[in-house]
């Protein structure tokens, strides 16, 4: 593999000098110039739908509901007709190991694949450039502009790219902010002058920050903000795939198009480079170049690392990348178990703390308890508490519940049994402690759907 190269185009001076330097604007900002290649086309097959997905969404509904909404205060997050509550905890937890392990394999494969083409940094960066491009025009003529004085054109043209900017900056902080403060609430609580101030601050903090990343930092916040790129390398082998610049070819023609296309300014001759983000516009410009002047493609190429192609096809010499696969479908496997075994109906049943039983005024035994029942359909659910195996007669003060959906709550539930008398054969089949097993059924399809156990306690009548 190549070695990791720091290029700098200027020489390095004191720190605190440095410090200084990096505040002054002595250079002219690096201007990306946008190509067309197959690498851009699979970027854009890639990020626009995430990108639609993501803008999109907010508007759907689903039985007059938001389609995916994450509510904090009730602690819930729907998808659809599934809700995921917080005692479904694990769900989330085989979801993040699932995408961690994925993240894993595709940077085994492909290196820096997430930041090239599926990162919001990379994917919000670009459509800031397309739209600088649109408004002032192509590169040459934005480096032209820059050096120009301040004009009537200049200040209209600049004035329009700020706007627009801003405009998608302000439309992504609303659509982030609208997965946990739904639309239509937000627009009405807009036209009552009542929006949540705490919804407000976190749409403005995220379009600042969307308008400052996207605009300005750009390759600043791949190069020394993003982590991402310093462990990445903890995930790869010697056949993962990297953009390489064949040098012993000897066909570069110095045109330097492979540096004005890079996002993050550096010259991939100069070897890999930890600001690489594996975009492959780099590649689109040499091969656009070699077309033509006639010589071969793939002076600058993804590659295997230190091996050939043949090697990183052989899953017997890469068996990280076979574990990280199987540990990513496992964790998938899991999240399907976990959604398809949730209770509907989760239940709770509590001792009354005050006494173990009583005898009540039918003298029977009585033992007291709190059932707490929690609907996590969104459908209103009638159900029904059954005894199992109840040969000794014991009786429910409530059988039957009607829980609306979504809704927790919470009922006094007291299981009694007539007092037998002394040394009756009852009396002595009874134990002072009994153990009960209730089974939840659904009204109307009479299936159990749950079940709970606890035991009975009763006086030594023996």
């Amino acid at each position: 593999m190549s070695k990791l190269i720091a290029t700098s185009q200027a020489p390095q001076s004191s720190g605190f000098r440095q410090f200084l330097n990096f505040f002054k604007a002595d250079s002219l900002p690096h201007r990306v110039r946008l190509i067309s290649g197959r690498y851009l086309t699979l970027r854009r097959i890639i990020s626009w739908p995430l990108l639609l997905a993501c803008f999109l969404t907010p508007w759907l509904t689903w039985n007059d509901l938001p389609l995916v909404h994450f509510d904090l205060v009730a602690k819930q997050f729907r998808m659809g007709t599934v809700i995921f509550w917080s005692e479904d905890l694990m769900v989330l937890t085989w979801a993040m190991l699932a995408g961690a392990f994925g993240l894993f394999f595709v940077a085994m494969v492909s290196g820096r694949l997430w930041c090239g083409f599926s990162c919001p940094q990379t994917v919000w960066t670009f459509l800031f450039i397309r739209l600088e491009e649109i408004i002032e025009g192509s590169r040459h003529k934005r480096l032209k502009m820059d050096r120009q004085p301040w004009s009537i054109e200049k200040v209209l043209r600049k004035s329009i790219k700020h706007i627009s900017w801003i405009s998608l900056s302000l439309w992504t902080g609303i659509t982030f902010i609208s997965y946990f403060y739904p639309l239509e609430v937000m627009a009405h609580d807009f036209g009552q002058s009542d929006l949540a101030g705490m919804g407000l601050f976190w749409i403005l903090f995220l379009a600042v920050m969307t308008y400052l990343n996207a605009g300005f930092l750009r390759e600043q916040v791949c190069t020394h903000m993003c982590p991402y790129s310093r462990f990445q390398s903890v995930m790869s082998d010697k056949s993962t795939l990297v953009v390489q610049y064949d040098e012993p070819r000897n066909d570069c023609i110095d045109c330097k198009v492979c540096i004005h296309v890079c996002p993050t300014d550096i010259d991939i001759r100069d070897g890999m480079q930890l600001a690489c983000i594996a975009c492959g516009a780099c590649v689109d410009a040499c091969d656009s170049i070699m077309e033509k002047i006639n010589k071969p493609t793939g002076l600058i190429a993804f590659r295997p690392g230190e091996s050939t192609m043949k090697e990183a096809l052989d899953l017997k010499q890469r068996p990280r990348l076979v574990g990280y696969a199987l540990a990513f479908l496992l964790s998938v496997s899991l999240i399907g178990f976990q959604v398809a075994s949730r209770d509907v109906i989760q239940l709770s049943l509590e001792r009354d703390r005050n006494s173990l039983y009583r005898i009540n005024v039918n003298d029977e035994v009585e033992n007291g308890f709190s059932l707490k029942m929690h609907n996590k359909t969104q459908q209103d659910m009638a159900v029904r508490l059954l005894i199992t195996d109840n040969t000794q007669g014991f009786k429910i003060s409530q059988k039957k519940f009607n829980i609306p959906a979504g809704q927790r709550q919470q009922f006094p539930l007291f299981i009694s049994l007539p007092l037998p008398a002394s040394g009756s054969s009852s009396a002595l089949k009874l134990s002072s402690r009994t153990a009960i097993n209730i089974e939840v059924i659904a009204e109307g399809i009479e299936q159990p759907i749950n079940e709970m156990s606890t035991s009975f306690f009763t006086p030594n009548i023996q």
